[in-house]
């Protein structure tokens, strides 16, 4: 009889998690910062996105970037991303698809992935868009166009939301940009969702295949 109520507690206990988990994606949205400044051709940014008490935090300064795991937002572990940078050396070609085959993956998975994106776009809501800049471009006249332009479609942007103000520089060519928004996805279940309908394309798994095959080869050589 103890052994009936130890088995009937432990699959109470496993269901009662999974609903857990269930209710903690459906509830707790998905939130993403980012950070971006420019002056001139120095760029520096910090991509942020946060679960919970789990975050992911992306910084980039030029030709630098790190990505960082953060906990309860204590940062735990950074580590430098380099796969851009090698990608960089590379122009498209045959060997580069042999060499990374992610680069032969684009096209098949463009259908897929853009379902994906689009999916979560409606799912997707603004919390706030803040920020200043200063610009001017290589004359008075381009200026002054961008500046009316400016000013006429931000009448017709969500003022409680949206906070940015530009300054237009009419004596000198100048871009300097400081901004700062947050949006959230509302149901995150659906990016493991979708993540999955792609893991398990054809396309993937023959690249997998493919990679398994040589391998063993390289390790001979």
């Amino acid at each position: 009889m103890s052994d009936y109520i130890t088995t009937v507690l432990l699959v109470a206990g496993i269901i009662t998690a999974a609903v857990l988990v269930t209710v903690f994606f459906l509830i707790i949205p998905l939130r993403i910062s980012l950070s971006f400044r420019s002056r001139g051709m120095v760029i520096q940014g910090d991509l942020t996105g946060s679960w919970f008490i789990f975050g992911l935090d992306i910084r980039f300064s030029g030709n630098d970037p790190r990505v960082s795991l953060k906990i309860g937002g204590v940062r735990l572990v950074t580590r430098q991303v380099t796969a851009f940078t090698d990608l960089k050396k590379y122009s498209p070609g045959e060997r580069d698809a042999e060499r990374f085959p992610v680069i032969s993956l684009l096209k098949i998975l463009k259908g897929p992935v853009l379902n994906a994106i689009l999916d979560l776009i409606r799912h997707t809501r603004l919390d706030y868009v803040r920020g200043n800049a200063r610009i001017g471009l290589d004359g008075p006249a381009a200026t002054g166009m961008f500046y009316g332009l400016y000013r006429a479609t931000g009448a017709l942007l969500p003022l409680d939301r949206i906070n940015f103000n530009l300054t237009p520089e009419f004596n000198e060519e100048v871009c300097e940009i400081d901004l700062e928004t947050r949006f959230h996805i509302a149901f995150p279940i659906r990016m493991i969702v979708h993540a999955v309908r792609i893991v398990k394309h054809p396309a993937i798994r023959k690249v997998m295949k493919k990679s398994s095959r040589r391998s063993p080869q390289k390790v001979a050589g």
